[in-house]
């Protein structure tokens, strides 16, 4: 859907390496997931396992840096994998997330000011910054 992997590479541009792809196995078939500075799969449906660890139906596995992962489905199964370059540690405060808390502040001070465009068919309501 996005990025690189097996040999292949969408046209959608990206910002950064990125890993965002669909597949469907079938009962017994595997998957080795391409490399990525990070990787997570997130089970649509089904049922997968990797090594000893399951991933039932509607669950996320993030999976650590380097490591060598295939998925191999136990039953039909629909998952996405996502990825890409590690973009380092991340700030999150309500709806803002940043490299820089300095950034996560002027964004808490540009909402309070009404700064940020209405959300179209919306516009009336305001949501205040949490305290």
């Amino acid at each position: 859907m996005m990025g690189s992997a097996f040999g292949e590479a969408s046209p959608v541009r990206t910002f950064a390496e990125t890993l965002y792809l669909e597949a469907t196995l079938e009962d017994g078939q595997s998957l080795a997931l391409p490399e990525a500075g990070e990787r997570a799969a997130y089970v649509v449906s089904g049922h997968v396992e990797t090594g000893d660890s399951a991933i039932p139906e509607h669950s996320l596995a993030v999976f650590a840096p380097g490591s060598r992962i295939t998925l191999t489905a136990t039953r039909p199964s629909r998952i996405a994998v996502i990825g890409g370059e590690a973009l380092g540690h991340r700030y999150i405060e309500w709806n803002f997330a940043s490299s820089r808390k300095q950034r996560i502040e002027q964004a808490k001070a540009l909402w309070q000011s009404g700064g940020f465009a209405k959300v179209r068919g919306d516009e009336k309501e305001f949501i205040p910054l949490p305290e």
